[in-house]
């Protein structure tokens, strides 16, 4: 008997530990989270651009994302995880989608109706904080329930 609850204990801790390894495995590396930081940033920051010939306005934005993802992608790795988007998942990134519009329609706002220069810098740096902070937790939630097989 006692052999058969050592066999079966040690058989979950194998199971678990394989579920903890598939979970890193299925994590994104930070520098994505700092990517995505960094591209909410660059729209906090675009009120500052907004006296600046049409053409430079419109094309400075692009610009510098195509540099942070081409910096960001630099020595990527190969292999490419999948996780399929669940309603919780899509609602955590909507989330994030209303925040970002939020902190940055409030920045742009007061700077242009108040003249506070510093409101789109510090609403930059609020977007990039919160991203690479809070967006490698909720992607090891994310890891930890595709290799639980939830739904």
């Amino acid at each position: 008997m006692e052999s058969d609850a050592a066999a079966a204990r040690e058989a979950l801790d194998a199971v678990n530990a394989t579920r903890e390894l598939n979970a890193e495995r299925l994590r994104r590396p930070s520098r994505y989270w700092i990517m995505l930081g960094l591209m909410l940033a660059v729209f906090g920051l675009l009120p500052y651009a907004a006296d600046w010939p049409p053409l430079l306005q419109y094309s400075a934005a692009p610009a510098l994302m195509i540099l942070i993802a081409v910096v960001a992608a630099w020595k990527q790795p190969t292999a490419v995880r999948r996780l399929r988007l669940s309603g919780r998942m899509g609602l955590q990134l909507l989330g994030f989608a209303i925040l970002a519009g939020v902190v940055v329609a409030v920045s742009r706002a007061v700077h242009l109706e108040q003249g506070w220069w510093w409101a789109p810098l510090v609403a930059a740096v609020l977007l990039f904080v919160f991203v690479a902070t809070v967006g490698p937790r909720m992607d090891r939630s994310w890891a930890r329930r595709a290799s639980r097989n939830e739904e």
